[in-house]
């Protein structure tokens, strides 16, 4: 058994990087090891879920020794976990363009983890002196699977999904989809948090919800940015995904179907073997 500490800037609601420390972490105490997780913000529905993993202070976890530390959101959680005493520490890097997301250049980190191939890419451009290596987002593949997300017959609409945070990053791909709603008559459905005000006939949005899967039970075609926790989600749950890349301003660079051949990578239970192994 080894003693794990988890480390990001927010463990409360139901985002991405939120939930990939609730996957990571739950499949680590599956797996028996002891895991706690440190954030500055723990308010919210996703401790609520969490169970069999301790949620330390700022002050408390440099008074443990752990085997292993893993954290992301390093410009700002880097000073909150600097002094914590750990055999073994891993950056993992969520996006590739998101300044927050930039890797922390020390000697202390052992190994640098992108979550998809172009993060992988985007850290060694740093030129960092250490190991860079590929682990996916973890994923419960009893909740998104084809059966568990087949499409309700009584539903003869044409939609599509969009899950994730709507915000600068989305709101250029949305109008992509609304625009050519119109043109290919399907109906757009977004579910997380919104920062826009958007009006138009084919669109409706539900706010961030955990139970996201059933949704995938209403739609065609799952759509978001690169391959992120949105794009899998609709890859393990047997739909066409739609995929955008875009900028650090949100300007679209890419659209295309995004197909996967192997989807046993984004197991949550071998991505915890992934880690402990390194």
């Amino acid at each position: 058994m080894m003693k794990i500490l988890l480390a990001c800037l927010s463990y409360r609601e139901f985002t991405g990087s939120e939930i990939y420390f609730y996957e990571l972490g739950s499949a680590l105490k599956d797996a028996g090891h002891d895991v706690s997780i440190y954030s500055q913000f723990t308010n919210g529905p996703l401790v609520d879920k969490t169970t069999g993993i301790s949620l330390p202070t700022k002050d408390t976890i440099t008074k443990e020794n752990y085997d292993l530390l893993i954290f992301s959101h390093g410009r700002i959680i880097w000073e909150y976990i600097k002094d914590v005493k750990a055999k073994k520490v891993i950056n993992v890097i969520h996006s590739e363009v998101i300044d927050l997301e930039q890797p922390v250049i020390n000697d202390k980190i052992d190994l640098y983890v992108g979550i998809r191939p172009s993060i992988v890419d985007y850290i060694r451009s740093f030129n960092i002196n250490k190991p860079v290596k590929l682990i996916y987002n973890p994923f419960d593949l009893k909740r998104f699977n084809p059966k568990n997300c087949k499409k309700k017959n009584k539903n003869k609409e044409k939609v599509v999904i969009f899950p994730g945070s709507l915000d600068y990053l989305r709101y250029q791909p949305l109008r992509y989809l609304l625009d050519l709603s119109v043109k290919q008559n399907f109906k757009v459905l977004h579910v997380g948090r919104n920062d826009y005000s958007t009006v138009h006939p084919n669109f409706t949005t539900q706010e961030p919800r955990w139970d996201v899967e059933n949704l995938y039970k209403e739609c065609d075609i799952v759509s978001g940015i690169f391959l992120g926790r949105t794009s899998i989600e609709g890859l393990l749950s047997g739909k066409r995904v739609l995929q955008f890349d875009v900028d650090k301003a949100g300007k679209i660079k890419k659209v295309y179907w995004h197909t996967e051949d192997n989807l046993d990578k984004f197991n949550k239970h071998a991505i915890a073997t992934e880690f402990i192994n390194v």
